[in-house]
């Protein structure tokens, strides 16, 4: 969910007119953008006071009529959003001639997968299974935590969004959920919703 609103902003955003190539680079424990940018300002931006400024346009109307932006500073506010929730860090964005966007990860999203990592001979997809599940165990009490924190934002989150939000499959939510005594759900189907005992 993080990369989408990252891509939509080196893609709205950016400016064009620069041969500076954009750069999207996943290492083991972030990941960092830089991209062209017809820069507002310099320096640090901070969701909590940044006020949201048009660079693009009619390229961000596109966005927001394929449904791919909601409005203006939507992306920033949700990449720090999912990523609070998905690695528990805090993203920087830092304005300039360059636009810098860094994502700190958890070890659950770099998993290595392939020759020396410990699943050599297997097939790529069971590799990447195997390999996020051995990390999903061992980060159990995260993945309980993020569970928590979107039940605590909408309680008539499905358990499908769940696990679209946290990047593992809807199964793996089903069995940590399992697992949880202080979750319930109350009620049936559509009408019903979730309720976090103390």
């Amino acid at each position: 969910m993080v990369y989408l609103y990252i891509i939509g902003n080196i893609l709205a955003h950016r400016d064009y007119s620069s041969g500076f190539p954009a750069k999207f680079i996943i290492e083991k424990d972030k990941i960092f953008t830089e991209n062209s940018n017809l820069a507002h300002g310099i320096g640090e931006l901070r969701v909590d006071r940044f006020e949201p400024f048009p660079k693009n346009p009619p390229i961000s109307k596109v966005f927001r009529e394929i449904g791919l932006a909601d409005e203006l500073g939507s992306g920033m506010r949700n990449t720090n959003k999912y990523t609070k929730l998905y690695s528990g860090g805090t993203p920087s964005f830092d304005e300039g001639d360059i636009f810098k966007i860094t994502i700190p990860l958890k070890s659950i999203a770099t998993s290595k997968v392939g020759p020396g990592s410990d699943n050599v001979g297997q097939g790529v997809g069971q590799g990447v299974g195997q390999s996020v599940g051995q990390s999903v165990g061992q980060d159990e009490a995260g993945l309980q935590e993020l569970i928590i924190k979107l039940i605590s934002e909408n309680n008539k989150v499905t358990k499908k969004q769940i696990a679209k939000a946290t990047l593992v499959s809807e199964k793996t939510i089903e069995r940590q959920m399992k697992k949880m005594t202080n979750v319930k759900y109350v009620g049936r189907g559509y009408s019903g919703h979730w309720e976090i005992m103390d």
